[in-house]
């Protein structure tokens, strides 16, 4: 009971004190209203904004997983490149031995 209202209800005014009550319990009552569809708007925003981040982390992990794929091609073909080197070197050496040998 704030000041003013227990001076007017001391004072017989009790049909303004009475007047004054009832604005305050209205008033609580609109700001439990809007503490109540706060916290919806708010759990509904950040559940999105959570979804979002979500769907950023997949999509990195899809880049990387491109990246690394695109690495294991990359090094696929070197080892291959290396290996075709590596026989044609083997066959020159074998064809200078036997031309050396003739």
């Amino acid at each position: 009971m704030s000041v003013l209202e227990k001076i007017m209800y001391r004072s017989k005014q009790q049909p303004l004190a009475q007047f004054w009550f009832r604005w305050r319990v209205g008033l609580q009552g609109f700001t439990l209203v809007a503490l109540v569809f706060g916290s919806i708007y708010y759990d509904n925003a950040f559940s999105e904004a959570k979804k979002t981040d979500e769907e950023l982390a997949i999509e990195k992990a899809k880049i990387r997983e491109k990246l690394w794929i695109e690495e294991l091609e990359r090094r696929d073909k070197e080892m291959k490149d290396r290996q075709r080197r590596a026989e044609l070197a083997r066959e020159m050496m074998e064809s200078s031995k036997s031309s050396k040998d003739n």
